[in-house]
């Protein structure tokens, strides 16, 4: 099956241009996995941004466009992502929940710009790698997803 992510940012002047990709997991185990098939997507998909999101983590990555392959895709960081759960109050560490935190956190920073993180580190990479990518972009959930119990 390929990947495809949870949710994808495109821009407000080109509804066929991706700005961000997201990946919503319920552990941060395996993120190197995942983020190779992020990655992929983004290369495929000429998207800057992608980050993966977890119940501890925040992982950005970034593309510089300096070739065709995962080289070009640097790691930004990894970041507590406690806050963002905090706003957001997802009902459980659930990927469902996961998903709709990472939902409701962009959406809300593409209409707003209110980056709404106390981490000062953290706030800058925000803004510089993510908000000027996404700012008022539309935020879609990719595909439907069957939870199993």
């Amino acid at each position: 099956m390929s990947f495809a992510p949870d949710v994808i940012v495109t821009t407000d002047y080109s509804p066929a241009t991706i700005a961000l990709v997201g990946e919503a997991k319920a552990s941060a185990d395996n993120l190197d996995e995942g983020a190779h098939q992020l990655k992929q997507y983004m290369l495929r998909m000429n998207c800057p941004v992608g980050i993966i999101l977890t119940p501890t983590v925040l992982r950005i990555y970034k593309d510089r466009f300096v070739g065709r392959t995962q080289d070009s895709i640097e790691l930004v960081g990894d970041f507590p992502s406690a806050e963002l759960f905090e706003a957001w109050q997802p009902v459980a560490n659930t990927a469902s929940a996961i998903e709709s935190a990472l939902v409701g956190w962009l959406d809300n920073l593409a209409h707003t710009g209110q980056v709404g993180v106390g981490d000062p580190r953290l706030q800058s990479v925000i803004g510089e790698h993510i908000l000027p990518a996404i700012s008022g972009g539309r935020v879609s959930i990719v595909r439907p997803r069957v939870w199993e119990s």
